[in-house]
């Protein structure tokens, strides 16, 4: 009998649909009161992380593979969140067919004659059924709500992630890019890994002479000019160069210093016909390259950005547009997982971008309010993976995986070209005609509420990025100063004025620091609060850009050439 399937087919889909969506509000309301991914055990070993920086490996492995197996289980139940909304509809609406299929049905018997019943009845029963339909049609929106729009925060951000399964597709293929330790193994961006001035290798050399050939294992040609910096990946070493007219980029052997391939980037859609206006220091090829795992990025003036395998097969490439930008672009370019961070600043509608290396498509996209050509530094805190970036005004921190701001400090002034420094524990910053500016983490252990700990306001940088070694900050300068300063009390451990000024950055390696003048003369010195000097070495090259450091060896572009530094002795 129709009527009768129909109603046993309501019943079952009413009580199904009631089913769903008791659970999903039960999970909103579960949502609310906790964050899924604040994962105690995570949090305990970040904090572990955190009071022992020089931590072994395994215990970074460690903190890598709890967050991201925390996070694929957060996508995939917001996945099967938004399927029982499905669900849920799906059960609505197979009740109101039934519903209506099983009135249209129902066989009435006649009637015998009776009293009518009172006025007001009619009207009372009307207003029931609106009642219980109304009260039926808010549960099953209140359901549909918390099934779709459930919003999540990630631990320490605030930032929300769409309950989308492609987010686990995200999630894994992330893993298949190189990790935070293999990072650390080689020299993947400008200032190293991490983009902070710090080394992992300590064996470099501490003395060579251009004119003698001592210690100089290979010197060739660089073929166009730029003031990059080269970044190192295993055998391979990559610079950029570009004029007016050209843009390429150029893969090294590491091992001869042969010029395994060279890629000139075509007009792209967006590509200007006329090249953008750019100061004679920076050039069309200012930023350094990023490499990671098996491919590379450049990006050169007039917003080209290109990728390529090791092999020099184009991977793709895109115009950013013309950056407003009165020196030409400078930022370099950084990666982490699947993503490729663009710190994109202009005079107006500038934005610090993530892109997805495997196709450069937009993950995500800041806007940012005042201009730098500073480049960001990602580092480990406390509080997790921090992006860190300078601008005119402010030092600000985002999450790197979503862009979700985490802190900011307003405390530079200028025109800021330095780039953060980082240790222990703490964010210095400083830029010339304006003030240095230690910052460290306040009291509160849940929020990375930054403040000030200490500001120095004499012998600033203008060009090159200061350095961080715990217990100490470092700053060189264009007028040829170096100044060690306390991180805790900020007061000045030590000056050194030198011949000529640095536009390259301070690099640390192991407990010696390396800083090169813009006449190529390296200076060798002990970290500390007392200066003293290991070794100077000379190149009799003008030096821009700051060197790469791998085991054993040294990378140094001057400005027409590049130079591999090795102890004799290496094989």
């Amino acid at each position: 009998m129709i009527w009768m399937a129909a109603v046993a087919v309501a019943v079952v889909s009413g009580l199904f649909s009631l089913i769903v969506s008791i659970l999903l509000i039960a999970n909103y309301v579960q949502v609310q009161a906790i964050t899924p991914l604040d994962n105690p055990e995570l949090l305990k070993l970040r904090q572990q992380l955190a009071a022992t920086p020089d931590a072994d490996a395994n215990l970074v492995t460690q903190i890598r593979a709890m967050d991201l197996l925390t996070r694929k289980a957060f996508f995939t139940s917001q996945a099967h969140l938004k399927m029982g909304g499905y669900l849920l509809l799906g059960g609505v609406a197979a009740l109101l067919a039934a519903w209506r299929t099983a009135a249209r049905c129902k066989t009435r018997l006649p009637q015998p004659d009776v009293a009518p019943p009172r006025g007001s009845y009619w009207m009372s029963r009307a207003r029931a059924g609106e009642l219980v339909g109304f009260a039926g049609a808010l549960w099953v929106v209140t359901a549909l709500v918390a099934a779709f729009f459930t919003r999540l925060d990630f631990p320490g951000t605030g930032v929300s992630a769409p309950a989308d399964s492609t987010q686990v597709a995200q999630a894994e293929s992330a893993a298949a890019y190189p990790s935070w330790e293999v990072m650390q193994q080689n020299w993947p961006s400008f200032r190293g890994p991490g983009g902070y001035g710090v080394a992992h290798y300590t064996t470099a050399p501490m003395k060579w002479d251009a004119g003698t050939g001592k210690n100089i294992k290979w010197k060739t040609e660089a073929p166009l000019p730029g003031a990059n910096s080269p970044v190192v990946w295993d055998n391979r070493l990559f610079l950029s160069g570009a004029t007016e007219s050209a843009r390429e980029v150029f893969c090294f052997d590491t091992e001869s210093g042969q010029l395994l391939w060279r890629r000139a980037l075509d007009k792209l859609p967006g590509t200007p016909d006329k090249p953008p206006k750019v100061g004679d220091e920076t050039g069309y090829a200012a930023p350094s390259m990023i490499a990671h795992g098996d491919c590379v990025c450049a990006i050169f003036a007039n917003g080209d950005l290109v990728s390529y395998d090791f092999e020099g097969n184009l991977r793709w490439a895109k115009n950013l547009g013309v950056p407003d930008n009165h020196y030409g672009h400078s930022s370099s370019l950084l990666a982490y997982q699947n993503l490729l961070f663009v710190q994109y600043d202009q005079n107006k509608n500038g934005k610090l971008l993530a892109l997805d290396l495997a196709d450069g498509h937009e993950v995500w996209a800041i806007n940012r309010q005042k201009i730098s050509w500073a480049s960001p530094i990602c580092v480990n805190t406390s509080f997790g993976l921090e992006l860190v970036v300078n601008s005119e005004k402010n030092v600000d921190a985002y999450d790197p995986l979503t862009g979700q701001p985490v802190w900011q400090l307003a405390c530079l002034d200028g025109e800021v070209a330095p780039s953060p420094a980082f240790g222990g524990g703490m964010f210095f910053v400083a830029n010339d005609n304006a003030i240095a500016t230690a910052i460290r983490f306040g009291a509160n252990e849940q929020t990375p509420k930054p403040e000030i700990a200490w500001q120095w306001d004499e012998a600033l940088p203008d060009v090159s990025s200061p350095l961080g070694t715990g217990q100490h900050f470092y700053v060189a300068t264009s007028r040829g100063q170096i100044v060690c300063l306390d991180s805790i009390t900020g007061k000045v451990a030590w000056g050194q004025d030198y011949d000529n000024g640095f536009y390259a950055s301070p690099v640390l390696v192991g407990d010696r620091i390396y800083a090169v003048d813009r006449r190529g003369t390296t200076y060798v010195f002990k970290t500390g609060p007392v200066y003293e000097l290991i070794a100077t070495s000379r190149l009799a090259e003008d030096v821009f850009a700051t060197p790469a450091f791998m085991d054993g060896r040294i990378y140094v572009r001057t400005e027409k050439h590049l130079f591999c530094i090795a102890n004799s002795n290496e094989p």
